[in-house]
């Protein structure tokens, strides 16, 4: 009944903390409090418990790293012209009257090629919100077209870490699989294309002038060559380099150009690292400016709270009353699917990670699919669990992309179309047994990372 309450008690502080502006961490640390509470109260000693919080937040080391870096990058793209240069050769031939379009359709491209929804969203989400911002096109809209692109490629691309994950905890191989789920996605796709193209119609860049053009010409000297650590990131990501390499070297190119093309001293660009980038044009300071490892702070200590709460819920093994129930219950196809959708949330809520969402999920559901191939447990879960944590706006999986884009953290929310319209075409596949082709189980052999 306490882990009941205290689920209760951390879903109401977080929505009453996003709808009012308080940061996140405050929730969260109550919440964790409160957990520790209850672990007390279950019989586990205070060091069995801050085991347990440990053992998840070592995981999110790595993410930490990330976010520092993703920090580096964005302040050293800003400072070198890399940005600049993107939005003006963007301004120069993207069609204003389809520019929210384009947005997904650019963002689903890069995601598909790199894999990652927070390499995508630093490499070209922050040059289309920049251009957004300057037109004064409502950034819910814009952010919700450049999040539907970007979780795109994380449900899609061979490259995505989450599809890595599901396809090992499915056991399937990985190719075969990313065939299926392309199939599967042409029908979301097409509907996304549908709405983006009527809000890129109601919504076009008619107020943007060519002051901004100009501007970012003669004050960041734009070339192509500024393209250069844009083009080595998407390089790298295509041929796999972990991404905690390719930004350094991104970075570094960044740097070198700064130095020789911008003329910015080694001091100032080390300080925009670490405090971020801002500019002194009347025409660019309020839009062009941000990124250094200061303004990911506040979303890493979200992070690490929220990884170990996720612990809590893994350590305990708090759902196991629930799985039993569940079995009993003997579901329909499309009941099941909707138990994965609605349990990917809570996980995902709770839990706050996407990762968290995957595992704990399909470890409660599992016992559900054992009738099923194991390529339907995995479409049902790319459908589902992967990506309906975009949609939380405390959840890592939409938090980071919202802090590096500088958005509304739930302003995105109702225009990100395709993190809706995927589990509801596949829920009316399921519930009407449509486009349903009945074949061999694809293969069950273990991927080999």
């Amino acid at each position: 009944m306490l882990i009941f309450i205290g689920i209760l008690f951390t879903l109401f502080i977080l929505v009453f903390s996003v709808l009012n502006n308080i940061f996140l961490g405050y929730g969260l640390t109550i919440s964790l409090l409160f957990f520790t509470f209850i672990g007390l109260k279950r019989g586990y000693s205070l060091k069995k418990i801050g085991m347990l919080y440990w053992i998840e937040t070592k995981k999110s080391l790595n993410i930490i790293l990330i976010l520092v870096l993703i920090g580096m990058l964005i302040s050293s793209w800003l400072s070198s012209g890399v940005i600049s240069s993107i939005i003006y050769y963007s301004l120069k031939y993207v069609n204003p009257n389809l520019f929210i379009l384009c947005a997904f359709l650019i963002t689903s491209l890069i995601s598909m090629l790199i894999g990652t929804s927070f390499g995508t969203v630093s490499a070209v989400g922050i040059p289309l919100i920049i251009i957004g911002k300057a037109a004064g096109i409502n950034l819910g809209i814009l952010g919700g077209a450049i999040f539907s692109g970007a979780y795109f490629g994380d449900r899609t691309s061979p490259l995505s870490s989450s599809l890595l994950l599901l396809c090992n905890l499915t056991d399937l191989k990985l190719f075969d699989y990313v065939k299926k789920i392309i199939i599967d996605n042409i029908i979301p796709f097409a509907l996304c294309i549908a709405f983006y193209l009527v809000l890129s119609l109601k919504y076009p860049l008619t107020s943007m002038s060519n002051s901004l053009s100009n501007e970012l010409y003669n004050y960041y000297n734009v070339s192509l060559l500024l393209l250069l650590p844009a083009i080595i990131l998407f390089l790298l990501s295509i041929l796999k380099v972990q991404i905690t390499h390719s930004i350094p070297i991104s970075v570094l190119c960044a740097f070198i150009l700064d130095i020789f093309i911008q003329h910015t001293n080694v001091y100032d660009f080390l300080n925009y690292l670490v405090f971020g980038y801002s500019n002194n044009s009347d025409v660019l300071k309020n839009i062009i400016h941000g990124g250094g490892i200061i303004s990911m702070l506040k979303t890493c200590y979200i992070i690490v709270i929220s990884c170990s709460i996720s612990g809590f819920f893994s350590g305990l093994n708090v759902f196991e009353n629930l799985k039993v129930k569940l079995k009993e219950k003997n579901l329909s196809k499309s009941s099941i699917f909707l138990v994965t959708v609605i349990l990917g949330i809570i996980n995902a809520a709770v839990g706050c990670s996407q990762t968290i969402a995957i595992i704990l999920t399909l470890d409660i559901v599992k016992d559900l699919y054992e009738d099923e191939p194991n390529d339907e447990l995995a479409l049902d879960f790319s459908n589902s669990a992967i990506l309906t944590p975009a949609l939380i706006p405390w959840c890592i999986a939409a938090l980071v992309p919202c802090s590096v884009l500088g958005i509304n953290s739930y302003s995105y929310i109702p225009f990100a179309f395709y993190l809706y319209i995927v589990p509801i075409v596949h829920f009316i596949r399921k519930k009407f047994n449509l486009f349903n082709t009945k074949g061999k189980e694809l293969n069950t052999e273990v991927i080999k990372n």
